[in-house]
């Protein structure tokens, strides 16, 4: 049951780290482009060892809607994010790395997607974290 908790210390809170994971981050987007994602694998050291393996933040722009829509885009992601994390755990466990990562809109919004459902969006985080495990996986 722990499993699919979503915890404070698995969210990225520093600005410091969402700059340099946004900026300096690998970029990857979905097949369909709603979707996409900055990350950054580095080496878990015994210094560096936290309690979470794997921090996410999730940021919807402005231009997209309205503060309802985009508060609830935010709740599907985290939704979706909360019950699949494993799929990247394991994979960060084996390796012994640590993941930080961003996912964002990038041609998602109100006008096209008036009412966003959990299952709108599955497939595209599900895509986006079957790559970031590729990537974990080679290095």
């Amino acid at each position: 049951m722990n499993k699919f908790r979503f915890p404070k210390s698995e969210r990225i809170k520093s600005k410091k780290i969402f700059e340099r994971t946004l900026l300096f981050g690998k970029k990857i987007s979905s097949k369909s482009q709603k979707l996409k994602c900055s990350f950054t694998i580095e080496n878990l050291n015994s210094v560096n060892q936290e309690k979470s393996y794997i921090q996410v933040a999730f940021a919807i722009s402005r231009k997209s809607g309205k503060a309802v829509w985009r508060n609830r885009t935010k709740r599907i992601l985290r939704e979706i994010y909360r019950l699949n994390k494993h799929l990247l755990i394991d994979s960060l466990k084996s390796k012994s790395k640590k993941l930080y990562f961003i996912i964002f809109s990038f041609k998602l919004n109100q006008k096209s997607n008036r009412r966003l459902k959990y299952h709108d969006l599955e497939n595209d985080v599900l895509e986006i974290f079957e790559t970031i495990r590729e990537e974990i996986e080679k290095g």
